[in-house]
């Protein structure tokens, strides 16, 4: 799934979209060359802009008029940022949508405080559009994200995660974020609470199909697909639902090869070998099936949600087709 393709969903929206990009050069704009220099390179590796997308079409669909959309956009958009440049040091990681991650050109240091830097940039701008609701919503959601990224690293290399486990993680680290996206176009038109709450269910039903999905590229695409090495999650110690799947109905052969990949270390990419014996071994036990599965229920209920609140009807009509087509992306 590339920018490219997403253009039918957000060309109602592209000149707010054109208009988040000018607010977050803005809030990336630094006079500290260090701080530049880091915010060069970010600026440079753009992503989709889904979340802050989803802020303006759910704003535009329940009947917002204003501009505050954006800065809530672009304040959505930075905290994501903020989280994968975080994520990238606790990963250890080096790829980051094909690009060399901020850790691997200018070390951990430097890159943590930026990551710091670029929260407390985006809680500046929230707290200047003086609504409190949205305030609640975003230290909610980032408190929360945090705590996946507790939960996660917590269980890190454990062969004993649980499916609980798992939830938990994804739905602090993915789901609230878009659940939060969301909410908030509603909250800016002053739906009433029942909307709200339907918006946010949309909102966390997309991170939920997102996230599942996501899981699934790790052991289908390819790492030109992904920008990044396949079975990445594997080799960074985080056993994701197509794997706890796996080791439930094959735990005498998985578990001994997973063991060997993480003896290993992460530095060091799985042989083809042991590659092709894992996805033999998802065939054969079918363990994909099931993460699949709760993806389209997950898209299916994000339909329903949206199906619950009245508002422009082309828009409507635009935000039913996005879970779907989330599913079918190849990265």
């Amino acid at each position: 799934m590339s920018r490219l393709d997403l253009l039918r969903y957000f060309n109602p929206i592209s000149d707010k979209l054109a208009e988040v990009e000018k607010e977050l050069d803005r809030l990336l704009e630094n006079d500290v060359a260090v701080v530049e220099k880091l915010s060069s390179h970010v600026r440079g590796g753009k992503g989709k802009r889904l979340r802050p997308a989803l802020v303006l079409l759910v704003s535009r669909f329940a009947g917002y008029e204003g501009t505050e959309d954006v800065r809530f956009g672009a304040v959505f958009e930075l905290i994501h940022t903020a989280t994968l440049v975080h994520d990238d040091v606790i990963d250890h990681a080096t790829l980051r949508r094909g690009k060399p991650t901020l850790n691997r050109l200018w070390g951990n240091t430097l890159t943590v405080l930026f990551g710091d830097l670029l929260y407390l940039e985006a809680m500046s701008s929230a707290i200047q559009g003086r609504n409190w609701r949205l305030m609640e919503i975003l230290c909610d959601v980032t408190t929360r994200m945090i705590e996946g990224e507790l939960i996660q690293n917590d269980v890190l290399y454990k062969l004993d995660t649980s499916r609980k486990d798992y939830f938990d993680i994804q739905e602090r680290k993915t789901a609230l974020l878009f659940g939060g996206c969301t909410e908030t176009g509603g909250v800016l038109a002053r739906r009433s609470e029942a909307d709200c709450q339907a918006l946010r269910t949309f909102g966390l039903e997309i991170g939920r199909a997102f996230q599942l999905t996501d899981d699934l590229l790790d052991f289908t695409a390819t790492s030109e697909q992904l920008g990044k090495p396949a079975f990445s999650d594997l080799r960074e110690g985080k056993l994701t639902l197509p794997m706890l799947t796996l080791m439930e109905r094959a735990p005498d052969e998985v578990r001994p090869l997973i063991r060997t990949i993480w003896d290993r270390g992460e530095e060091v990419p799985i042989p083809e070998t042991e590659e092709h014996r894992l996805r033999d071994l998802l065939a054969a036990h079918d363990a994909l099936a099931e993460t699949r599965h709760l993806a389209h229920r997950a898209s299916q209920a994000a339909m329903d949600a949206i199906a619950q609140v009245p508002g422009d009807p082309k828009i409507f009509k635009l935000l039913r087709e996005i879970p779907e087509y989330l599913l079918s992306r190849s990265t």
